[in-house]
């Protein structure tokens, strides 16, 4: 017999009523404070706390190779343009030298014409290259969206710390219907069991991410244990904080998909509490329904608790 069967056949004789609730997972269950002692069940108060609600993101740690790849171009482009650029500014100074000379008959014909095709040939350089970085712009801008596209074409903010390798790149979706007019600038998220901050650099018009929806573009610090490729997880706010609690991660079970809370009342009946765990917070979920600051709940025991209400082991079935 293992130790959780153990813990089960010790525990069964001390609880009261265990019928199995329509709608939730079991009914209400009376413990004896010796029944709570000798399962090593601990109960801790819920703490009010503030949170906006959220809603899911799926994404994945991005190569940050193409987009700087895409910077160098960028930079490439507009160094050309400026070249081009100087050379039509010193083409006309000789022209109008040409000109004047020209008048004055101090110069050829030739020599006149010859600088007037020297003009004309590097104001069409000039055109090629700004036709060249339009298009360029208008590709970044497309591929990356509008707020990545202009820190594309200043390599601005997060360019250097992407190639410097402080910062690595996140990719996030949402589900299909799901839309942010304004995405949050900063969210946490969750990748290889890890919590950590992004900060948003804008809206990306392809997919990114898990999802097949909107899609953002974050950035954050590095982090050697998220390689290319890693699967990461996020809750984006979607709206003003309000009021409700914190339920720590080890006092939620579930029951076919659905998240339980056992709470302790007067004569230490437990209920088993359905909560929504739409908002992840750190450590645990924000829960603003159901549950008050101050009340009591199940933190380490729930799911024995759980489990025996759903599986009576024969002892308690014979009594």
């Amino acid at each position: 017999m293992n130790p959780s069967s153990r813990a089960l056949l010790r525990l069964a004789p001390l609880f009261i009523g265990l019928t199995l609730a329509a709608n939730t997972a079991a009914a209400p269950i009376v413990l004896t404070a010796d029944a709570i002692e000798r399962a090593g069940i601990v109960v801790a108060a819920l703490h009010a706390a503030r949170a906006a609600r959220a809603v899911p993101a799926l994404g994945v740690v991005l190569d940050p190779l193409p987009l700087i790849q895409l910077s160098g171009a960028i930079a490439t482009a507009e160094a050309k343009v400026a070249g081009a650029k100087a050379k039509v500014v010193l083409e006309q100074q000789q022209m109008a030298q040409a000109s004047a000379l020209y008048q004055r008959h101090d110069t050829s014909l030739a020599d006149y014409q010859k600088a007037q095709e020297d003009l004309a040939a590097n104001q069409a350089l000039l055109a090629v290259e700004r036709t060249r970085r339009a298009a360029l712009l208008a590709e970044s801008e497309a591929s990356w969206g509008a707020a990545t596209g202009a820190a594309l074409r200043e390599n601005a903010d997060p360019l250097p710390q992407l190639a410097a390798g402080k910062e690595m790149l996140v990719g996030l979706s949402l589900p299909p219907g799901t839309m942010l007019a304004a995405p949050p600038q900063q969210a946490v998220a969750v990748a290889a069991g890890i919590r950590f901050n992004l900060r948003l650099v804008g809206l990306v018009p392809r997919m990114l991410g898990g999802y097949p929806g909107q899609s953002f573009l974050y950035v954050a610090a590095m982090e050697p244990a998220m390689p290319i490729g890693t699967t990461v997880s996020a809750s984006l706010p979607t709206g003003p904080e309000g009021d409700g609690v914190l339920v720590h991660w080890s006092a939620v079970s579930w029951q076919k998909g659905r998240a339980l809370v056992f709470r302790l009342g007067a004569g230490n009946r437990v209920e088993p509490v359905p909560i929504a765990t739409d908002t992840p917070i750190a450590d645990g979920y924000f829960v603003s329904a159901v549950l008050s600051p101050g009340d009591h709940v199940i933190v380490s025991g729930a799911d024995l608790l759980l489990g025996l209400a759903q599986n009576p082991p024969t002892a308690a079935r014979k009594k």
